[in-house]
């Protein structure tokens, strides 16, 4: 093991270098730190996965590569489940903190934190995990909870900056297959296309042309495929955050000539973040019904059958 402490700054669902609040607390650290990112089977074999998510996934981090690598840095990637990378990386380096955003995701995400929690403090190293778009976990109630969220949507941004990488080259075990490796190169043209700076494309392209007429056409098929915000993947995976596509849409200076529509889109920023906390909140979402009558839907339909 070598002797210098060194952190860890773990990408989930915030593949960016701006607004990162991670990545600010590794540089204010002052210690060296290493970006990783683990491609996880077992979330990769889940249910709400697909192929096209990992593929928008690599490719993000490979943007993210090529803005860090004047910096000598770059993103670490581990084809591997999180609790064994922890544990080679335990193993190899003298870890002083973990720093990430916290992630809402499926029950799996849940208890893969849990593990990680527990291993990283039978180290005695410490996990700094940060809020991310305004949600938050633990809450019994959602009380206060619009006030806040609209509090960190005007908080300043992160305006992130990088030292030099001076570790030596991280040789792990735990490189991406071969053949999955082909596989995720592979992005097809038709879906958008992935990064940070693809994000900033259709961002600046809704404000200035594309979103005036967003709230007419939101519920028109044909005409919504060229007038909505297009910032669902970027969301989803951080390519952006959302105070960043907030503040952006607010303080445009296109803002007052389409009110109705920029505000549009500012309620369905709010509201992506309120489905996520109301999963926080009632975790039971994943295997049950929003509606709870449904629940017996196919016990009835059963019965339908029989008679």
């Amino acid at each position: 093991m070598v002797d210098q402490t060194v952190n860890i700054v773990w990408l989930k669902r915030d593949l960016r270098t701006q607004d990162h609040a991670a990545l600010d607390a590794a540089e204010r650290d002052g210690r060296p730190y290493l970006i990783v990112y683990m491609f996880e089977p077992a979330l990769m074999q889940h249910a709400d996965s697909s192929q096209r998510h990992w593929q928008f996934v690599y490719h993000s981090i490979e943007e993210m590569n090529r803005r860090l690598a004047r910096y000598g840095r770059r993103v670490e990637i581990f084809h591997q489940d999180a609790f064994r990378v922890s544990q080679y990386l335990i193993d190899g380096l003298a870890l002083k903190t973990v720093f990430s955003y916290r992630e809402t995701g499926v029950r799996l995400s849940w208890d893969r934190d849990n593990q990680i929690k527990h291993l990283l403090a039978e180290h005695s190293i410490d996990w700094m995990e940060f809020k991310k778009d305004g949600i938050k976990r633990g809450i019994d109630n959602r009380i206060g909870w619009d006030a806040a969220w609209f509090k960190t949507m005007r908080e300043p941004l992160i305006e992130n900056h990088y030292s030099t990488h001076t570790m030596a080259t991280l040789d792990h075990p735990y490189p991406l297959a071969e053949s999955f490796n082909e596989s995720l190169h592979n992005y097809p043209q038709q879906f958008q296309p992935p990064g940070e700076t693809n994000a900033w494309k259709f961002l600046n392209s809704f404000t200035s042309e594309r979103g005036s007429n967003y709230h007419l056409n939101i519920s028109k098929p044909e005409q919504s495929r060229y007038s909505c915000g297009r910032l669902s993947p970027y969301l989803a995976w951080g390519n952006l955050s959302v105070r960043q596509a907030y503040q952006h849409i607010r303080y445009h200076q296109n803002y007052d000539f389409n009110k109705k529509a920029f505000s549009g889109i500012l309620t369905r920023l709010k509201w992506h973040c309120h489905f996520i906390q109301k999963s926080e909140v009632e975790c039971d979402y994943e295997t049950h019904c929003l509606n709870r009558g449904y629940e017996s839907l196919e016990h009835s339909l059963n019965l339908m059958a029989l008679t």
